[in-house]
């Protein structure tokens, strides 16, 4: 039996998040990461990354997908460590626009529970300090993949190649940063032929969670996503609201109806694990 973790208003409105101030979220376009090929029928193979996802993640009763860590079999690990040492060889200029999203996405998140399972235990990814820099705060800044040659930090395939390239606020909804507050690690790997369709699915499940936003007394409290990216949204607190309200099902969307500004913003940065460590 894993702990279930409690959503707390509180907890949520003064948790700190000195990551959510540094440079790195800045957007600059990567051009040589530009490259693809749209004619390409090609499909990448995402099928051991679904299995580590069947059997490392579970959903508590909030919603909240958790990784195993602590459970983790070692050949579990190294299926992982097999899967991104596949997808490092591949020639991604070569797919079509679909299967980029798809990979680097996939990517992104495969890397990140790798990171945290070499760690654990920790009570926070923010905790895994192994960035370049003085000041640095989590793995982010890491060089910790090569693709075509060049190594690559999470923050270059979130906010220089996945960010500036799509140009898609979904996006954001489908990255998992290994904190209970970011939107959830999907079960399902992501695929070229079906990914509109799971960005959807994650933007409308993020939203209407506790994590994603909150109306309380008629006051409106959202991620600091919201904050951090919010020229991904439109850039200011009425397109981010418009946003939400696109993708709000009841009783949320009921709530947002004479909602007009944002009050406050939250996030929780424990460790998406079963187990608490902090």
């Amino acid at each position: 039996m894993f702990r279930i973790r409690a959503v707390a208003c509180v907890l949520y409105l003064f948790m700190l998040c000195p990551f959510g101030v540094q440079a790195a979220f800045n957007k600059n376009l990567w051009p040589i990461w530009e490259v693809n090929n749209p004619l390409s029928t090609a499909v990448i193979d995402h099928s051991d990354w679904q299995i580590v996802l069947n059997r490392s993640v579970m959903t508590n009763e909030e919603g909240i997908n958790l990784v195993d860590y602590a459970h983790m079999p070692p050949k579990e690990h190294e299926r992982l460590k097999r899967y991104i040492r596949q997808l490092s060889t591949i020639d991604i200029d070569a797919y079509n626009r679909d299967e980029q999203l798809a990979f680097w996405i996939n990517l992104y998140n495969a890397l990140t529970v790798s990171i945290v399972a070499d760690y654990y235990p920790v009570g926070s990814i923010e905790d895994i300090n192994i960035s370049p820099g003085l000041f640095s705060i989590g793995p982010w800044g890491a060089k910790i993949i090569t693709i075509n040659g060049t190594p690559l930090s999470l923050d270059e395939i979130h906010n220089r190649i996945i960010r500036p390239i799509w140009n898609d606020p979904r996006t954001h909804y489908a990255i998992n940063n290994g904190s209970i507050g970011a939107a959830n690690l999907s079960k399902k790997a992501y695929l070229g032929k079906t990914i509109e369709q799971q960005l959807n699915e994650a933007a409308t499940e993020y939203i209407n969670s506790l994590r994603g936003v909150q109306v309380i007394e008629g006051k409106l409290i959202v991620s600091k996503i919201y904050e951090w990216f919010s020229d991904d949204f439109g850039g200011t607190k009425l397109d981010i609201i418009n946003h939400i309200k696109y993708y709000a099902r009841e009783p949320l969307k009921s709530q947002l109806k004479h909602v007009n500004t944002i009050e406050n913003y939250m996030y929780n940065w424990h460790l998406n694990s079963t187990v608490d460590k902090s």
